[in-house]
């Protein structure tokens, strides 16, 4: 190296043997004949990039970001720029959904809101079939008005289940028309944005080439108790904080499926078996992460 020599006129002294290969870069160095650099599945970064572009390849097949229709559904609901009058509540579904597709890498493709109206459904959903995906929220439960499932139904759809034993979020229905998975999930916010993270977000995920389909599970210890009962397998939304070197999870308050707050405060979901008795602080459970790199607070939030 420069840093290591002197010069004097027109000669350069070596003040350091620098030793035999010293500075040389091999070849195999960085990859070996054989050897397999980047398999299927894995995410193309500036990283993989550079080395594709290293080893000469200037096209590589890769998989096409599915592109998603999304509905929301309900006479109840307007839009942003639309006045909220009595009876009347913004959409909040048609941009979390959105940003959840956004998130996990697919493309959304807003349908707008359908009213309680087969027709008006009818119209709307016929748009999202040129769509890789259909995604709909509201309108699949058992209620009056609640006219998705028979919709689809009409427009081909099969069946592959109606409801879940899972709270928030059993109100779901999934099919396919033709070989087009279509999703029906809740109408109430969080519901819906808890069922896209267990059902929908796997699916996209596996249908552009991922490996790893599901967020991380982690356990930690009750930091309070628990009073749910239930036949039913529960999603709590929580947060996580650290405490004489133990993992503890409070939950981050009302569990509506309504309550959008609680999802802007949860680091993950706390997987809550079905029980006849309820959960006591100290117990240990597994909790889903909502992003993997949730900072974890060094105390309580009731501190």
């Amino acid at each position: 190296m420069q840093e290591d020599t002197d010069r004097d006129g027109d000669y350069v002294i070596c003040l350091k043997d620098p030793g035999r290969g010293a500075h040389i870069r091999p070849k195999g160095q960085d990859v070996r004949t054989g050897e397999i650099v980047l398999r299927a599945g894995t995410i193309i970064r500036p990283p993989e990039i550079g080395m594709l572009a290293t080893l000469g390849h200037a096209y590589v097949h890769v998989y096409q970001r599915p592109v998603v229709a999304i509905l929301s559904t309900g006479d109840e609901l307007v839009d942003l720029d639309e006045p909220v009058g009595e009876g009347k509540i913004i959409c909040s579904n048609g941009y979390s959904l959105a940003a959840q597709v956004m998130d996990c890498g697919a493309t959304p493709l807003s349908l707008g809101i359908a009213s309680d109206d087969r027709e008006d459904q009818r119209e709307k959903i016929s748009h999202g079939l040129r769509a890789d995906v259909i995604l709909t929220s509201g309108g699949v439960s058992v209620g009056k008005y609640d006219l998705v499932k028979d919709t689809l139904s009409q427009l081909g759809m099969r069946v592959k289940f109606w409801n879940v034993a899972m709270k928030p979020g059993k109100p779901l229905i999934f099919g396919t028309i033709g070989n087009k998975p279509v999703f029906g999930l809740p109408g109430n916010p969080t519901a819906a944005m808890i069922s896209f993270e267990e059902f929908v977000r796997p699916a996209l995920l596996k249908m552009m080439g991922h490996m790893n389909l599901f967020r991380p599970l982690i356990e930690a210890t009750l930091a309070e108790d628990l009073n749910i009962i239930s036949a039913r397998l529960h999603l709590v939304r929580c947060k996580l904080f650290q405490k004489d070197g133990a993992l503890l999870a409070v939950s981050t308050g009302s569990q509506s499926p309504g309550a959008l707050r609680s999802m802007i405060l949860a680091d993950g979901l706390m997987i809550v078996p079905p029980s006849e008795k309820p959960f006591a602080a100290g117990y240990r459970i597994k909790v889903q992460l909502l992003h993997a790199d949730s900072p974890l607070s060094p105390h309580s939030p009731y501190e």
